[in-house]
């Protein structure tokens, strides 16, 4: 039973010995969620995918030689009936002619360089290379939403450890009270009432607390997720809530700059070029394509399988200059830059369209900040008064001059002051850390 036990504590040991323990700021988890976001990870890929769409384009301007080698194993031979008539006799004579070999062998190489494709590939090319430029604002796209999934994740968590802290707290402070109600009442200085409802108010404030845990649960968990943690990894908040800077709100310059800045709008304009040169590769489909090729082939035929008497292979190599003109394609050409043509004007409007949905942004994201700063503002010394105001009421009730009630009702109103200042706080450190998103900035603690 001993070695049992023992060997259930050296599990369990083993157990907190393995589960790692981070310990986080705003700017590590930011620098976490960069290194090892699965989305982060997954855009930057895109790039390769890029590289090999520019080689793939590239290589049409090559040449291209290839190798091929066969065997041909002949059951039946071809065979040739023809007639022959003697004038002088007029007998006709029927004969039988066999062609080919049991083993026939080949081998051989095939060149193709394009002269002229009408300046397909010079513009596959150039798309490539626009398509260089897309890949990198898609990454710089992905870098800006995980920096601010992350910096947003950190401080709901942040958050949401100080809530739980507040509701520990109101239900510490209300079973103090109803020890010092309970007090009174045994030495018959309180009446039975205040002690109910004493006893009934540090009930209502456990709901609160389990609820509060709970939501500092989730927000790790969900922290843990944006970073790619292991779910049984430790998270230590080395941070708390704090009022954060504010930047200088200046919309129109904001705007400027999120203009200049947004990653996204990079990419439509990227999207607009690429779309172009489409239209230019569908029109040189009524252009002409000329091509020079070479080939150089050896066959042999032999009555036996064997490929060892090289005596009896022959070479033969010819080299031409192909030129081939559509005439009719049935409207395919046609068909295909119009269709071309409404993707070039559909990436013009969805330009056009993102350019006011980031101006809305940066507004939207101007006012909150101006809203949750208003709301810091207001709470001023709320929390300071919140608990001096307590204090007092305590003093008041055990004096016998104040109420029960008033104990309550200063303790509820403590506990929501530092609830509303927690959110406040948070709020506005999110708001400005959206603003930062919309204006294209990379992240700073400091904006």
């Amino acid at each position: 039973m001993k070695f049992w036990m023992g060997l259930g504590a050296l599990l369990i040991l083993a157990g907190a010995v393995s589960a790692e323990t981070v310990v986080l700021t705003r700017a590590k988890a930011v620098s976490m969620a960069v290194e090892q976001n699965e989305s982060y990870q997954a855009a930057q890929m895109e790039k390769d995918r890029v590289q090999g769409q520019y080689l793939e384009a590239r290589a049409g301007a090559f040449p291209r030689l290839t190798f091929d080698a066969g065997y041909l194993r002949t059951i039946d031979k071809q065979t040739t009936v023809f007639s022959v008539t003697d004038e002088s006799t007029g007998e006709t004579t029927t004969s039988r002619l066999q062609f080919g070999e049991p083993h026939s062998y080949s081998a051989g190489f095939t060149l193709y360089q394009p002269l002229y494709v009408a300046g397909k590939v010079g513009a596959a090319i150039q798309i490539a290379k626009y398509g260089f430029s897309y890949a990198d604002e898609g990454i710089r796209a992905a870098r800006h939403d995980v920096v601010t999934l992350a910096d947003r994740a950190y401080l709901d968590a942040v958050a949401a450890r100080e809530a739980q802290l507040v509701f520990i707290e109101a239900e510490q402070l209300a079973d103090s009270n109803m020890a010092v109600v309970e007090q009174l009442f045994k030495q018959g200085q309180a009446s039975e009432y205040d002690f109910l409802r004493a006893q009934v108010q540090a009930a209502n404030t456990r709901p609160a607390r389990i609820a509060a845990e709970n939501g500092a649960r989730l927000a790790l968990d969900y922290l843990r997720v944006v970073l790619a943690l292991p779910k049984e990894t430790d998270i230590t908040l080395e941070e708390s809530v704090a009022q954060v800077a504010v930047p200088e709100l200046n919309l129109d310059a904001l705007i400027d700059e999120a203009l200049q800045n947004r990653p996204e709008l990079r990419q439509s304009e990227q999207m607009m070029k690429i779309n172009k040169k489409l239209i230019s590769i569908e029109k040189g489909g009524h252009k002409p394509t000329i091509g020079l090729s070479s080939s150089m082939q050896w066959d042999g035929y032999y009555p036996k399988f064997s490929s060892t008497r090289l005596k009896g292979w022959t070479r033969s190599w010819n080299v031409g200059v192909s030129f081939s003109v559509p005439i009719f394609t049935g409207f395919e050409t046609k068909g295909k830059i119009q269709q071309a043509r409404v993707d070039y004007n559909q990436s013009r409007l969805q330009n056009s369209q993102l350019n006011r949905q980031i101006r809305l942004e940066v507004r939207d994201a101007v006012g909150k900040v101006k809203e949750a700063k208003q709301r810091v503002e207001a709470l001023g010394e709320t929390v300071d008064q919140a608990k001096r105001g307590y204090d007092i009421s305590q003093v008041r009730y055990q004096n016998g001059i104040g109420t029960q009630l008033e104990v309550q009702d200063a303790q509820v109103a403590l506990t929501q002051a530092r609830v509303n200042k927690i959110n406040a706080l948070h709020d506005l450190a999110v708001a400005v850390t959206e603003l930062r998103r919309a204006v294209g900035r990379e992240w700073d603690a400091k904006w």
